[in-house]
């Protein structure tokens, strides 16, 4: 794979890190660089929705040195742990699932960076290579100190770039129900340039497995991200005629 463009992405700690892992192989499969944030919540939803990080998680004695000069979450151990629950829960039929070898040469198509790190290249506008980010998924937490423009960790502090620089921001909410707070801030990043586009699936494609729903959602955020893709199943159109029993 050739690394071109990159894309940031933060999966903090709403319900649906999965949507989140979907992305992150849907973006090395185009070819881009990912640049994965996660929240230390984050990281406690993953093990409790995906049986990931058993033995515990524990940001300080798994942060080093990348070759990048970018503090990285265990550079080999947690990044395979990542790449070990996407194949167990995102891979069937697809290619890098038929070899260990063309599986983990994903691994150099992404780094685990650190929430703490605000030090990092992609905390500042300079880096150009950046296309946009995704928060997927994006708690109510993230997305207040998002929109009062409160860079805290870096993924707060990415979005704002991202948003400052006018390029594509996608923010992804899982909660429900919504209360005034919820749709003010939503409506605060939206007018900011962000785009807001909520986990939730349709059904016209007439899903049969989980899958089959994150797959839905995936490709409708690459599509926000205006990446061509076919990963879902698109509506066709209404041609006029029932089923007659």
């Amino acid at each position: 794979m050739t690394k071109k463009y990159s894309y940031i992405l933060a999966i903090t700690g709403a319900s649906g890190v999965i949507y989140g892992l979907s992305l992150l192989k849907a973006l090395i499969e185009h070819s881009y660089f990912v640049h994965l944030i996660v929240s230390e919540p984050g990281f406690t939803v993953m093990k409790d929705e995906l049986d990931m990080f058993k033995n515990g998680y524990n940001n300080e004695d798994k942060a080093k040195i990348s070759n990048n000069g970018n503090p990285v979450i265990s550079n080999f151990d947690a990044k395979q742990e990542i790449l070990n629950s996407i194949k167990l829960n995102l891979t069937s039929s697809s290619d890098i699932a038929s070899s260990d070898a063309a599986f983990n040469s994903y691994a150099g198509m992404f780094e685990l960076l650190d929430e703490k790190f605000l030090e990092s290249k992609i905390a500042s506008g300079s880096a150009k290579e950046v296309k946009g980010m995704a928060v997927v998924p994006c708690s109510m937490g993230s997305l207040a100190r998002i929109a009062c423009g409160i860079s805290g960790n870096l993924i707060e502090r990415a979005a704002d770039v991202v948003l400052k620089e006018k390029k594509r921001l996608v923010v992804c909410p899982r909660e429900t129900p919504l209360n005034d707070i919820h749709l003010k801030n939503m409506l605060s990043l939206y007018s900011s340039g962000a785009i807001i586009l909520p986990l939730i699936p349709g059904f016209y494609n007439k899903p049969k497995t989980v899958s089959d729903i994150v797959d839905f959602m995936t490709g409708r955020i690459l599509d926000s991200l205006s990446i061509e893709n076919d990963i879902y199943k698109r509506w066709e159109g209404y041609n006029g005629k029932y089923n007659e029993k």
